[in-house]
């Protein structure tokens, strides 16, 4: 079963959180799915496409704390 999410951050800091995780897309939580990110104007969109909502789940968790830890470390040093 193929499953899909899309994520829609809405923040003006926008691009600096796309910067600190891109890095990241290099790596791959697991084999089943897959991400892409975009910035456009004041949003982060995630696209997540999985095999099996096991694997959404991993890459969900895993891309929501890579956010999560980014957005505050922006906070911190703004």
């Amino acid at each position: 079963m193929d499953s899909y999410s899309e994520t829609i951050i809405e923040t003006p800091d926008a691009l600096k959180l796309y910067l600190s995780v891109k890095p990241e897309l290099d790596r791959l939580v697991t084999d089943r799915s897959s991400i892409e990110i975009d910035v456009k104007d004041y949003q982060l969109i995630m696209r997540v496409t999985s095999d099996d909502l096991i694997s959404m789940r991993s890459t969900l968790n895993t891309w929501y704390r890579l956010v999560k830890v980014a957005s505050e470390m922006v906070t911190l040093t703004s």
